[in-house]
């Protein structure tokens, strides 16, 4: 029998190692985030697209819809715009404000999950996975306030769960106060708000009363929710182009469809090893964290830890349901704040896991898996740090460098990146012109109308929409010399003299009825059954055909059609939210006019969704 003495001399040794843990965890997760907000990354750019609001507008201005479709929580708009105000438009600036919020709530995590455990061993596991984690290092230091969301959601539960003596006596007061600046800081605030008030509710049955502090500080929140929502967010004209830009992330509604299960695996995938939570997959251990998850859950759920199943769990499916509603998309970066929840799981389950092994074997196995299972946490977050994808300034250095300031920049995808570090001098090329992203090449000539050799920049990641512009390029040797780094690109051209032997017809709206036209862009629009262009003449020969498109789905279905050319069907193509192109060939044996027909075989329209189609342009050109 172990004396009472060295009981506690254990107890008491056990405790001291724990608070060094602790500490050195803390220290390496304030280091990493540290060095990736000073390792001097230039904006990219979609934070160059809230980015340049703050250098246009003042306070006042702010308080309006933004430009580029950019919207974001009217005190992180204040702040922001604060700091640049003092410190000028500089990048450490921009992403102060997510910097200091993601340091300072960065301990909160270890002792929420100390106080809804009473597991030293599990908090330690779960602030381990935390302080590492590449996600959130990567968003500590980002223009967008998704690091926000996850110290919000950091400080309410802190707050509805801390045993610290100064909370528990305070807690209504510091929910209220809380709780009503986190519905300004944060898109998500009322989520985890929402949450909250279910413990709330679960706490009356229990004691079969209403609260009236619970209904007070609700009552608060729903005024201040109230008045957020109808200044800054109902009816914002930003709306439908993000929910269009974002559909791909809207969960389908059938449950027993191939979108439904397509959609899970892909933001499972997304969620679990690529995007979000950075686990190692390799060993298949893809199935191990599904049996942590599940452990930990079950044990949640076998124990009736409501509380935890209502502020871990509930959030998730809370969220899920918000994208079936098409309210807000489940997609890596706006669930950012989901991240401690499901390192919340994966330390719990793998707590349960080694103590379930150290019990039946041996403890030195139980510690082993432990580790293990941490290690494959965190592997892939450390092999991928410092994460540094995007980086523009070489590729604007080629322009300063590579030829006079008064050479011509056509700009696709990072306009907004060149534009804002022209505005701060960074480059010296004033003469810039955005380009559209979904370019054909013969588009692409008629737009870019040069002499002499001009400036092409463009992005290397995502090239889908002009993929075709530089393979055209490349083919006609027009390219002098290119620089690509990381995520950009930058290339000297020569101006381009039209080759007579290629014939290319561009079909835009003026070949079609004009009640189908569409926008300021003329898009044709295919809102049910088909359109016909008028008859187009054309040389005998070998012809490819190519049509810019994208579409409206109805329960994550995208319009799928038939094209045809002179009543002779040549295939079927589908569509997305964005711009793509769809090749297909055919040939003519005589000089004569051909007719394209372009029917829609699924249209469908319900209360809430319209399946629509819209045409930018066709383009038929004759092979050489």
């Amino acid at each position: 029998m172990i004396p009472f003495s060295q009981k506690k001399r254990i107890v008491s040794n056990y405790s001291r190692a724990g608070f060094v843990t602790f500490c050195v965890l803390l220290l390496v997760g304030l280091s990493l985030r540290f060095y990736h907000y000073l390792m001097g990354r230039s904006l990219w750019e979609d934070e160059t697209h809230l980015a340049l609001n703050f250098m246009k507008y003042d306070f006042s201005g702010l308080m309006q819809p933004l430009d580029n479709v950019q919207a974001a929580p009217v005190f992180f708009i204040v702040i922001v715009k604060l700091f640049v105000s003092l410190f000028g438009y500089g990048e450490l600036a921009f992403r102060a404000l997510p910097f200091i919020v993601s340091i300072l709530t960065l301990p909160l995590f270890y002792f929420i999950l100390l106080d809804l455990t009473r597991s030293r061993i599990t908090a330690l596991i779960g602030f381990f996975i935390f302080a590492l984690n590449l996600s959130l290092i990567y968003f500590s230091s980002e223009l967008k306030p998704y690091a926000l969301d996850v110290g919000v959601y950091l400080v309410l539960v802190y707050l509805t769960v801390g045993s610290n003596a100064y909370v528990k006596r305070r807690r209504m007061l510091l929910l209220t106060l809380a709780g009503s600046i986190s519905i300004l800081f944060s898109n998500v605030a009322f989520i985890v708000l929402f949450c909250i008030v279910c413990c709330w509710v679960l706490e009356w049955y229990k004691q079969r009363r209403v609260l009236m502090q619970h209904l007070k500080v609700m009552a608060v929140w729903l005024c201040v929710f109230s008045a957020n929502y109808f200044l800054f967010i109902h009816h914002h004209p930003a709306t439908e182009m993000q929910r269009l830009n974002y559909s791909f992330a809207f969960c389908p509604t059938d449950f027993l469809s191939c979108e439904f299960t397509s959609f899970l695996s892909k933001t499972l995938e997304e969620t679990c090893f690529t995007m979000l939570l950075y686990v190692s997959n390799h060993c298949g251990f893809a199935y191990v964290l599904l049996l942590v998850f599940a452990v930990a859950l079950r044990h949640f759920i076998l124990k009736k830890k409501h509380t935890i199943l209502l502020l871990v769990c509930a959030p998730v499916i809370f969220h899920l349901g918000l994208s079936m509603l098409k309210l807000y998309p489940f997609w890596y970066r706006l669930i950012l704040y989901l991240v401690p929840c499901f390192i919340f799981l994966m330390a719990q389950g793998t707590f349960l896991i080694g103590r379930f092994v150290a019990r039946h074997t041996r403890v030195a196995f139980g510690v082993l898996v432990t580790l293990v299972f941490c290690v494959f946490f965190v592997i892939e977050s450390l092999r991928q740090f410092p994460f540094w994808i995007r980086e523009i300034k070489p590729a604007l250095d080629f322009v300063n460098t590579r030829l006079p300031r008064s050479a011509h920049v056509y700009i696709l995808d990072p306009v907004n990146a060149y534009d804002y570090y022209y505005q701060r001098g960074y480059v010296k090329n004033k003469i810039y012109k955005r380009l559209t992203w979904y370019l054909e090449p013969a588009e692409y000539y008629e737009l870019v109308n040069e002499t002499s050799n001009y400036i092409l920049v463009y992005g290397t990641l995502y090239q889908w929409g002009y993929a075709n512009v530089l393979r055209d390029l490349r083919s006609k040797h027009l390219l002098v010399s290119n620089f690509e780094y990381k995520a950009y690109g930058v290339a000297e051209v020569k101006p381009f003299n039209p080759d007579s032997g290629v014939l290319t017809k561009t079909i835009d709206h003026t070949y079609f009825d004009p009640s189908l036209t569409f926008g300021e862009d003329q898009d044709i629009a295919i809102w049910s059954g088909n359109i016909t262009s008028i008859p187009i003449r054309l040389q005998k020969g070998e012809y490819n055909l190519a049509i810019v498109s994208k579409g409206t789905a109805v329960a994550g279905i995208y319009p799928l059609h038939t094209l045809y050319v002179n009543a002779q069907k040549m295939d079927t193509f589908s569509n997305t939210s964005f711009y793509r192109r769809k090749s297909f060939n055919f040939s003519l044996l005589r000089d004569t006019s051909v007719a394209l027909k372009i029917a829609m075989q699924n249209d469908l329209t319900t209360h809430e969704e319209d399946r629509n189609t819209f045409i930018h342009r066709i383009y038929i050109t004759k092979k050489p």
